[in-house]
């Protein structure tokens, strides 16, 4: 019997140091593969510090819950950073992080198509995963974010 998709949504979570540093060591080429020409990965150095640490950044992962009662996750090459200020997590509400993964998520040409997510992308990464689901059948589902339990408690225990 096919799945079908019954919600889709949004996994945040904290992206510390050591998780950004292993990260980009994982993208890094091996040192004895040749040059790329025009594009080079960053390669951390050890005593240098990957993340701004004065900004909070953030991972954010999509999935889709299926009938069966299975997630997949359907990508999760995006994120955010929030800072500027000598506390970034000063005032930090979980209403807002909601707000800034939703615009994370956001097709690039929102503003032009209004459209909230990337439909026909996103029907397509299920189909990779063998569920059968158009851009039609995903408009009208629930839409949740949720947040990783590291990121909420430390939201949740500010004063």
């Amino acid at each position: 019997m096919q799945q079908r998709v019954v919600a889709l949504g949004a996994e945040c979570d904290l992206l510390t140091e050591q998780e950004a540093r292993a990260e980009l060591l994982a993208q890094a080429p091996p040192a004895d593969a040749p040059a790329t020409v025009g594009w080079a990965p960053y390669v951390p150095v050890p005593e240098v510090l990957v993340l701004d640490p004065r900004a909070v950044s953030f991972r954010v992962a999509e999935f889709a819950d299926l009938s069966d009662g299975r997630r997949i996750r359907l990508h999760a090459e995006r994120g955010f950073t929030i800072g500027g200020g000598p506390d970034p997590w000063a005032g930090l509400t979980l209403d807002q992080l909601t707000d800034d993964v939703l615009n994370t998520v956001l097709p690039d040409d929102a503003e032009d198509t209004g459209e909230d997510h990337p439909w026909s992308w996103l029907a397509e990464l299920l189909r990779v995963q063998g569920v059968d689901a158009g851009p039609e059948d995903l408009r009208g589902l629930p839409y949740a974010v949720e947040f990783s339990n590291r990121l909420r408690a430390r939201v949740l225990d500010r004063p």
